[in-house]
């Protein structure tokens, strides 16, 4: 049971969380062997066009697809993500002009390592993604709201979403996709007045209580700076930083 197992598991996990937003028809994929490539035409913004792969053999094959694939969606940058110890692929993109741009923690732990312990305020799972959407709003941004509503649409969603919430308002969510016994976290959100107060911690517990009783042995997630202390707190182990490499301008 290694930090690489983990890691593995949350690049397929990423990818199946990424699918289920392709369902709803707002991203765009491209799935050629080897190689997943998902775009949001709406967004210039390179952070919003993501390429996933797992040998780099198979990058370097797919690599004019993938500049027709974004361009031909008139979108002129994406990143290319590397998880550690895919150095050969660093050789790939650097031959094509690619350069680093920006590191994202991953995080990932076995359940029989983590507590068995209470959220410590109420967190109820919820079918309605309304109070989710609005908490990630609030502490990411008003552009995150046509992307994240696109989990309100059918199909049925196949996640698990936990929301905290003190005298009836929403205060912290998070939701969880399960790939096999793995559960990824995702979209883990606080309301800017709530931070610091718990209910993050509490919404973690509850996604964790849910995946033990779903049979879940691992679960695994990508953290923001801020969550860092929070998830290491509660037993997760760091999986080193995912490096991401965007083309060059022009």
């Amino acid at each position: 049971m290694t930090d690489a197992e983990l890691t593995s598991r949350l690049h397929t996990n990423l990818i199946a969380f990424k699918g289920l937003q392709a369902e709803r028809g707002a991203l765009r994929h491209l799935h050629l062997p080897g190689v997943d490539a998902f775009a949001l035409p709406a967004y210039q913004d390179a952070h919003f066009q993501q390429v996933l792969f797992t040998q780099a053999d198979a990058l370097a094959l797919a690599m004019p697809a993938l500049r027709d694939f974004y361009r031909s969606l008139g979108l002129p940058r994406w990143r290319i993500t590397l998880t550690p110890g895919q150095k050969d692929a660093k050789h790939v993109l650097a031959a094509h002009g690619y350069r680093f741009d920006f590191t994202i923690p991953a995080m990932g732990a076995w359940l029989k390592d983590l507590p068995d312990a209470e959220p410590g305020v109420p967190v109820e799972s919820v079918e309605d993604m309304r109070d989710l959407v609005e908490l990630n709003v609030s502490a990411y941004g008003a552009e995150w709201r046509d992307i994240l509503s696109l989990w309100q649409r059918p199909p049925p969603r196949t996640v698990t979403t936990v929301v905290a919430k003190e005298a009836g308002r929403p205060m912290s969510c998070g939701l969880a996709v399960d790939v096999a016994d793995t559960a990824g976290v995702y979209l883990v959100a606080t309301h800017p007045e709530a931070r610091g107060l718990g209910f993050a911690t509490a919404v973690m517990r509850g996604l964790i209580a849910r995946a033990r009783a779903r049979g879940c042995t691992a679960t695994v997630l990508q953290s923001t700076a801020a969550g860092l202390r929070v998830y290491r707190h509660l037993g997760y182990r760091d999986l080193g930083e995912w490096e991401h490499w965007v083309p060059p301008a022009g």
